[in-house]
């Protein structure tokens, strides 16, 4: 059995409530509100960034053993980047919808991305910001709601910011 066919070490779990960034920004990275509608615009500058840190030799490798590697990293975020545009198309069309929680870590888990191929990682972070950038930009009205899981009301141009600060963040964690 291979390094790729053994599951490493569950990364170490983070249980900030990241919701903080939509008003005050990330001290960490550098995050800044940011005007949603400039959203797709930013996802997209992100994709030759993930491009490039996932051509890196040592792409799965990981910095310590229970820190996600840069290919983990980026699986994270081709994944959000899918279902955060899944969340915005159904803010536009239904009123109000609730939304499960999202665990990073047990997708992570179950979709092996200490195992994905980084080119095609790749390709899908490409594809999926496309997919997402298409129903960001063609918000009418930012302030449409969705709940989470907890009750916890939020708007679209929230969800934007929350998006891209995860996608930035995530890109200077790699320093991508």
């Amino acid at each position: 059995m291979g390094a790729m066919d053994t599951a490493p070490e569950p990364a170490t779990p983070d249980t900030r409530d990241w919701t903080f960034v939509l008003d005050g920004g990330c001290p960490e990275c550098g995050y800044a509100p940011h005007d949603p509608a400039t959203t797709g615009a930013r996802l997209r500058a992100g994709v030759p960034r993930w491009q490039a840190v996932l051509r890196r030799p040592d792409v799965a490798e990981r910095p310590a053993p229970t820190v996600w590697s840069t290919l983990e990293y980026a699986c994270h975020s081709r994944d959000l980047i899918a279902v955060l545009g899944q969340r915005g198309r159904a803010m536009i069309t239904e009123d109000t919808p609730v939304f499960a929680d999202y665990d990073g870590e047990a997708e992570a888990i179950r979709r092996r991305f200490w195992a994905a191929d980084p080119a095609e990682v790749a390709r899908q972070i490409a594809a999926r910001t496309d997919e997402t950038v298409e129903i960001v930009e063609g918000v009418e009205d930012w302030e449409r709601d969705g709940l989470r899981s907890d009750g916890r009301r939020f708007t679209i141009a929230q969800l934007c910011r929350y998006l891209l600060h995860d996608v930035e963040h995530h890109l200077h964690d790699v320093a991508g």
